[in-house]
């Protein structure tokens, strides 16, 4: 019998666990530090696997990341049905956000150092599978709630929707000037106070005079 070349898996059901250890070893790195200075043979060792196979799989460490970010963007999405059934979407988009980012440091991380600062694949790559749909879901969710009431109606969902995701994204994107100057930790972003904190800001520029409290 002809062995696998290059240490490859002939089995489909190992190849599949090989490429998600590479994937969660890539996020597990990413948490700690930059996607440029992240290199494949950490990736191999923190995945327990043949540095080779990243080649193999994904043609490169881009690939990989990439892979990463359909793997996140995948999941995330999927849980954005959920909001938009809930009995208050808007407050169970902000905690769908908040825990995302706050399980995966590491997207912050990407999204500074190279979708704000750098002119690659992987920005692309970022843009094309979180903020290109996000502008398509989010501005959606904001007109079911103008149409029923609870938001004004002269309100722009697009604008409305941008601000939004601002105030929820910025404080990970501005870690040192958050934790230094404002003494605002990254524990407090995780806890029901900061969901609350947001939510209230949002409705209170928002709100129909139906829904004011």
């Amino acid at each position: 019998m002809k062995s696998a070349s290059r240490g490859r898996p002939a089995n489909p059901e190992k190849q599949v666990e090989q490429k998600m250890k590479l994937i969660t070893a890539a996020a597990d790195l990413l948490s700690k530090q930059s996607y440029r200075s992240i290199t494949i043979r950490q990736l191999g060792e923190q995945a327990g696997v043949n540095s080779a196979m990243i080649r193999y799989y994904f043609d490169n460490k881009q690939g990989l990341f990439i892979a990463l970010l359909d793997e996140m963007s995948t999941h995330h999405f999927a849980e954005m049905k959920t909001v938009f059934q809930s009995d208050n979407p808007i407050k169970s988009f902000i905690h769908t956000m908040l825990t995302m980012l706050n399980h995966n440091p590491g997207l912050a991380l990407m999204l500074h150092d190279e979708v704000l600062q750098q002119d690659s694949e992987i920005k692309s790559a970022f843009i094309e599978r979180f903020p290109k749909r996000m502008a398509k879901v989010l501005p959606q969710l904001i007109q079911q709630q103008i149409s029923a009431g609870r938001l004004r109606s002269n309100l722009n969902p697009k604008y409305a929707a941008f601000s939004l995701m601002g105030s929820i994204v910025f404080p990970f994107l501005a870690t040192p000037i958050r934790e230094e100057a404002w003494e605002i930790k990254s524990l407090e972003l995780a806890q029901p106070e900061w969901v609350e904190h947001i939510y209230n800001l949002f409705m209170m520029g928002t709100s129909s005079e139906k829904t004011c409290d």
